[in-house]
């Protein structure tokens, strides 16, 4: 066509072989002969209009040719020495090309038949790499037994409807891949990728996920071969309730930081820790605000030495409003309750093995335990080191810990003037402390993410230990607020953060039901250059409730407190499946 008049005609009548191709294969086919046959015309032309009626060829010459059926690749590649746009009009529209196509030559001898045979011998099964005769043949058996595959492939042979609200809603799934689609030798193939029957689908889930790889690199290995509407969804949702995936996934990310109310005044909000060096016991109490810390040489443990030694501290510098302190026995005992309401203060305990909620205790651990250990390495005095510390101004402060608890320097070792050792009020203190905890959170929360909280009674993964190998299942029981949970384990109720937490979809009997796997022996033998006809046919086999080999109950004996335990494990591995034989010495004897 030039200015809408036409040039030159030209027509012939399809062989039996293409008229059993897909609509969408029919239609490029006709775009081909159309092209070769005028291409003194468009040959080496800048641009070159297509006009259609079939819509799904306007999309698949915009994508890549690995996205087409291996027919219409090697159609589309003989038209890659033209520079083609092909635009959808209706058919009612083409008003000289749809009256000629009723007046078509019948004559099929034409120079164009040595592409119609070449295209004709395209099979698409020879690109399904490592697929057996009898695979082949199961596949093929449960798409012709399948309705929705069935409608299917019929809507690709006889063409796409130009909307989709008049496609059968059996087939509406596969819409937006329409162009795509093609159906050979009983298959459907998207692609190069099998359209999965719906019967061989769990089947084909347990396949991909055979070898546990994990989520993505499942995804990327079921996209490479297969497909099925909703195909990553399902998967995904398969993997979820795998209990071999689940007890043994990675470390969580870790949480975007939330810091403690910053206190208006010293000394209302402390928090306590003890460490151990060289076999010496240390109490550590810190002052939120200031920084300020006290430290005290302990003769044992026990929760009365503790008490003693912040009993002394208190009636120093007062009683605070909040004890913050870890989950130690000290600190969990009768005793300690009791000292907290005679003392009238709050008590609070941060989650079992996350020493971050208690972060200020532990970064002040961390300082005296490097001046001891620099003390007992140099052997000067301890206390003198401790003394510096404290009248050393604080970066970005402009003030010591020692002014912000006292509002006053203390002599120390180093020459000092007698007016900065008078009272002198620190001013905006507080503001400076909640502008640097801002940066210092700005910082962290750079590789953080959050998690979704948990419900009570959401089924969850939960360590014991940070260095145990394996998540144990649990529920989910109470929230205690800030990140806390507490977890009923096997009858026994552990308090943990979130991040020790990982919601999962599996039931509660999943240690004994993890999905059938599959094993490679009961593959059909490879396929070969002749294929045997006389191979009986694989049937679908569903899966069945088997136990996950590895899986282990934890029994506890002596619950004294949530992290500390005594355990008894025991493995309970998956019975044999070797059929148990006689031995041939026995072969005469009647056996009972």
């Amino acid at each position: 066509m030039q200015q809408g008049q036409p040039v030159a005609y030209a027509s012939r009548a399809l062989s039996q072989t293409e008229q059993r191709y897909a609509q969408i294969e029919k239609e490029c086919l006709a775009i081909v002969f159309a092209c070769e046959h005028f291409d003194q015309y468009i040959y080496g032309r800048d641009l070159v209009t297509v006009q259609s009626d079939h819509k799904p060829l306007e999309t698949i010459f915009k994508k890549s040719l690995l996205a087409a059926p291996k027919r219409l690749q090697r159609m589309l590649l003989r038209l890659q020495k033209y520079n083609l746009r092909v635009t959808y009009t209706k058919g009612s529209e083409l008003y000289i090309a749809d009256t000629l196509s009723r007046a078509f030559v019948t004559d099929t001898e034409y120079i164009f038949n040595v592409f119609s045979q070449e295209i004709s011998q395209i099979n698409q099964s020879e690109w399904i790499p490592k697929i057996s005769h009898a695979r082949f043949q199961q596949i093929r058996e449960m798409t012709n037994s399948d309705p929705v595959l069935q409608t299917l492939k019929t809507v690709i042979l006889t063409g796409w409807n130009d909307r989709q609200e008049d496609v059968p809603v059996a087939v509406r799934d596969y819409w937006n891949i329409r162009d795509e689609l093609s159906a050979q030798d009983g298959l459907i193939y998207k692609s190069n990728r099998v359209v999965i029957p719906k019967v061989l689908r769990p089947e084909m889930l347990s396949r991909i996920h055979s070898s546990h790889l994990g989520t993505e690199a499942c995804l990327r290995k079921a996209r490479d071969a297969v497909f099925w509407p909703n195909m990553s969804a399902e998967l995904r949702d398969f993997i979820s309730k795998c209990s071999t995936c689940n007890k043994m996934q990675d470390q969580q990310s870790r949480q975007p930081l939330i810091t403690h109310d910053v206190p208006k005044i010293p000394w209302t909000k402390l928090g306590v820790d003890i460490f151990t060096y060289q076999n010496q016991d240390y109490l550590v109490t810190v002052d939120y605000f200031s920084d300020f810390f006290e430290l005290d040489i302990l003769t044992d443990t026990s929760a009365m030495t503790v008490i003693d030694c912040l009993k002394q501290q208190f009636a120093r510098h007062g009683i605070p409003d909040t004890v913050i302190s870890d989950n130690g026995p000290q600190f969990k005992s009768a005793d300690f309750h009791t000292f907290a309401c005679d003392w009238e203060f709050e008590h609070s305990t941060s989650s079992p093995y996350h020493s971050q909620s208690n972060g200020k205790a532990e970064s002040a651990v961390k300082i005296e335990k490097k001046l001891v250990k620099k003390c007992i390495s140099s052997k000067t005095d301890i206390w003198k080191a401790i003394l510096d510390w404290r009248n050393t101004p604080t970066k970005d402060m402009n003030c010591s810990p020692v002014q912000r608890l006292m509002s006053r320097r203390t002599r120390h070792s180093l020459p000092t003037a007698a007016a900065l050792l008078e009272p002198n009020i620190s001013t905006n203190t507080h503001e400076k402390i909640i502008r640097k905890r801002q940066l210092s959170k700005q910082q962290y929360d750079k590789h953080t993410k959050d998690l979704p909280e948990l419900q009570i009674g959401q089924n969850v993964r939960m360590k014991k230990h940070p260095n145990d190998k394996y998540w144990q299942f649990g529920t989910c029981t109470q929230s205690l607020g800030n990140r806390s949970y507490l977890i009923d384990l096997d009858g026994k109720s552990y308090r943990r953060n979130r991040r020790e937490m990982r919601p999962t979809k599996e039931a509660h009997d999943a240690e004994r039901t993890d999905p059938l796997p599959y094993k490679p022996e009961d593959d059909p033998p490879m396929i070969t250059n002749e294929r045997p006809h006389n191979e009986s046919v694989k049937q679908p086999i569903a899966p069945e409730p088997q136990t996950a080999l590895g899986s282990s109950r934890e029994t506890i004996t002596s619950p004294a407190s949530d992290n500390n335990c005594a355990v008894n494990a025991s493995t309970k591995l998956r019975g044999s499946s070797r059929i148990a034989r006689l031995p041939s010495k026995f072969k005469d004897f009647i056996m009972n």
